[in-house]
């Protein structure tokens, strides 16, 4: 096995994973519904939560956010339209529907440091469901 090869196996020292596999741990604990694991496997402590109307910092910022989205999309189906890492940085683009409204433009940005996230960025825009 290359050096390379080593860079797709999921690594068991969390500060020593890639950006990469930061960022799919991420995706995988949201859709699963597990937010408390994936704070503390892939969220540093002091995480830096910059939205249109909040900036906020740390664990409760992102329950907060996560009850917020939860509120307006109740047992929503989300898709991942694009996914794109680059060095530390990450970015999602993604849509929801649920019965209540559809959230379209999603975009959420990521900076990952020693296997966390330190920086997430989140936008979308809501319309009613037709």
């Amino acid at each position: 096995m290359t050096l390379t090869d080593h860079r797709h196996v999921p690594s068991t020292d969390l500060a020593a994973r890639s950006t990469q596999e930061v960022f799919e741990d991420h995706l995988r604990l949201r859709l699963l519904g597990d937010l408390e694991q994936d704070l503390a496997r892939n969220y540093a402590e002091d995480v830096v939560l910059l939205t249109s109307n909040s900036n906020l910092v740390g664990h409760d910022a992102l329950r907060t956010s996560s009850s917020r989205l939860r509120e307006q999309l109740p047992d929503a189906e989300f898709q991942f339209l694009a996914k794109q890492v680059r060095g530390r940085f990450a970015l999602l683009n993604w849509r929801s529907t649920s019965d209540r409204y559809q959230a379209v433009e999603g975009a959420d940005s990521f900076v990952i440091e020693n296997g966390k996230i330190v920086l997430q960025t989140i936008h979308y825009k809501l319309l009613p469901e037709a």
